[in-house]
């Protein structure tokens, strides 16, 4: 995979999970985990800021923080019950601990490869590798952005992927916005995640979003894009 400059990376250090995203999982952990005793792993986790925020308001409960970038996880602050690993997400299946919760927080859009098929499918691999990981009580955690396209579904996934995967106009596409210009990024439509978790063993117990977003005209014209939103998707394993 495909892997971010550190002066790109920088852009990361900040936390995308606002008061009313935290009220969306908030509301599902405490469903599912009335006793706030729980053990989660935040896969792209960087900066550690949301693993943060579960141990504090779950005093019971205890974390991992695994990223590839050494730069964010030094951002970490110390805490007993917060374990770091710099690895990358393509070894999950070498880690040997079990988790109750595991989170994805808008990492997997990054998970790039040499072409579009291919980061389709190391998206799919991703959450594959974690199903082993889940305990008996198990569940799955995605915040990710829904690009969903004007007449076609699909396409402004296919576009800025192109767009930002492009070597050759990686001056242009970061002038426009893309803090993955020259690596690449996928963005999904809802519907496509829905498409992409139907093929996992993961049953979806519940899914949320918050309020379309503001689109500037020139991406709606040259991207098709119809409307973003942050979605949510909370899942279980078929076997719970």
């Amino acid at each position: 995979m495909k892997q971010l400059e550190d002066s790109q990376l920088e852009t990361f250090d900040t936390e995308y999970v606002n008061d009313k995203r935290w009220q969306i999982i908030k509301e599902q952990i405490e469903r599912d985990f009335p006793e706030g005793d729980f053990t989660f792993l935040d896969v792209g986790g960087g900066n550690g800021l949301f693993a943060d925020r579960l141990l504090s308001n779950y005093p019971k409960s205890r974390g991992t923080v695994l990223d590839n970038s050494e730069l964010l996880l030094s951002k970490n602050k110390s805490n007993s019950r917060k374990n770091l690993i710099c690895d990358s997400v393509e070894h999950l299946a070498q880690l040997d601990g079990k988790y109750d919760l595991i989170c994805f927080n808008w990492l997997l859009h990054h998970l790039v490869g040499n072409s579009y098929s291919e980061t389709r499918r190391n998206i799919a691999a991703a959450i594959e590798a974690v199903i082993p990981l889940l305990t008996s009580r198990g569940r799955v955690s995605i915040f990710e952005n829904m690009y969903n396209g004007l007449l076609f579904d699909g396409l402004p996934s296919h576009l800025i992927f192109t767009l930002t995967s492009n070597q050759a106009i990686a001056g242009f596409t970061k002038k426009m916005g893309a803090n993955t210009a020259g690596v690449g990024v996928c963005f999904l439509s809802q519907k496509q995640w829905v498409e992409t978790l139907n093929h996992t063993s993961l049953n979806l117990l519940k899914y949320s979003d918050d309020d379309k977003w503001g689109i500037p005209l020139k991406w709606q014209i040259f991207l098709h894009l119809g409307n973003i939103r942050c979605g949510h998707f909370w899942l279980v394993t078929q076997t719970c």
